[in-house]
Parts: C-alpha cells; sequence; structure tokens
C-alpha cells in the first residue's frame, strides 16, 4: 500500500477530510490535497501521523 492509500484509510478511520486536515495545521486544502496525491511527494508531516495510526490501530 502506498502513501496516498494509507492516508485515505488514516482519513477514513477519523472522518477527516483534506478540509479538516488543512484546518488542524493550518494550512489550505488544495496544499493538503496536492501534496498527498503522489507518493513521491509525500509530506513528512502525513508519514508520521499515518505511522502513529497505523501502530495504534492496524493489526496485521
Amino acid at each position: 500500500m502506498n502513501w496516498p492509500e494509507r492516508y485515505k484509510r488514516f482519513k477514513k478511520h477519523y472522518g477527516f477530510t483534506n478540509r479538516s486536515v488543512a484546518e488542524l495545521i493550518g494550512n489550505k486544502v488544495d496544499s493538503v490535497r496536492t501534496v498527498t496525491q503522489k507518493d513521491e511527494s509525500f509530506p513528512a508531516w502525513a508519514k508520521l501521523a499515518i505511522i502513529m495510526f497505523e501502530r495504534e490501530h492496524i493489526k496485521e
């Protein structure tokens, strides 16, 4: 699973949208949407949130 797919699972679990994420981190929704679409440009802040979520909630 790539970062954008993992991000979608993360958002779904918490009921987040790109708009709510943007509001939480003080960014614009278009910026959040753009940087989370491609695996190669995926931001470190989102990777950290996903890793923490997966460690706490995903039992594979």
